[in-house]
């Protein structure tokens, strides 16, 4: 099973994405955002994701988007999308696998295949939406979302990798986090782990060098 979900805040316009799966390197092919215009996550039909954020990136809003990518995915694939204004959809094929679900609520769009139910989609909607509006930074509730949509049984198949981005200003050339574990018999709390490390040794390193279009210096210090 692939369980992805997308997510803005408000609060200070951070876009991000989580995903997990039972195949190696799921964070190289699921996830696509761009700081101040939107995060995509599809999974089974991965390479509409480029299609999907450029739309994003030249002002479509995310309905049209999915309308769009429907439209050439010959019944395959399912996509969460999450545009520049926080709105959100969320879609799974017909022929996506034995059990499959979407949904998509404020700010965040989620959805998982592979399943033996609706929990896992469902843990990872409620999670975000009982988080909204909380001290939380979107990093910590992604992870919480994928925390509690494993504990509801997670994939069908087993554990093996795991992927999270934050994506905050437009104009910055990476990420502000993209971190990946792409082999582990547990990838979501090495995951968490390694979040955790990189939050408590990168963040002023970041703020002084990140690279942009316009040079280095991309981002405050946010997170102590």
């Amino acid at each position: 099973m692939t369980m992805t979900i997308v997510g803005y805040d408000p609060r200070n316009g951070q876009f991000g994405g989580a995903v997990a799966t039972k195949n190696i390197a799921v964070g190289s092919r699921v996830l696509r955002g761009i700081g101040e215009v939107g995060m995509v996550g599809f999974s089974g039909h991965e390479v509409q994701r480029i299609r999907a954020i450029r739309m994003l990136e030249l002002g479509f809003p995310a309905d049209t988007v999915l309308e769009a990518i429907k439209s050439v995915s010959n019944g395959r694939g399912q996509y969460s999308i999450v545009d520049r204004k926080g709105k959100s959809v969320a879609f799974t094929a017909e022929a996506q696998f034995p059990w499959a679900g979407s949904r998509a609520g404020l700010h965040y769009a989620c959805g998982a295949n592979t399943m033996i139910g609706p929990g896992v989609v469902q843990a990872l909607g409620e999670t975000f939406e009982q988080t909204e509006g909380s001290e939380l930074l979107l990093h910590e509730r992604l992870l919480l979302c994928l925390e509690a949509a494993q504990e509801t049984g997670g994939d069908n198949r087993g554990r093996q990798s795991a992927a999270i981005q934050i994506h905050w200003k437009r104009i910055d050339a990476n990420p502000y986090l993209d971190l990946r574990v792409d082999d582990h018999s547990d990838p979501i709390p090495e995951l968490k782990a390694l979040v955790h490390i990189y939050l408590q040794t990168y963040p002023d390193y970041a703020s002084k060098t990140w690279p942009t279009l316009e040079g280095t210096g991309g981002y405050p210090i946010l997170y102590p």
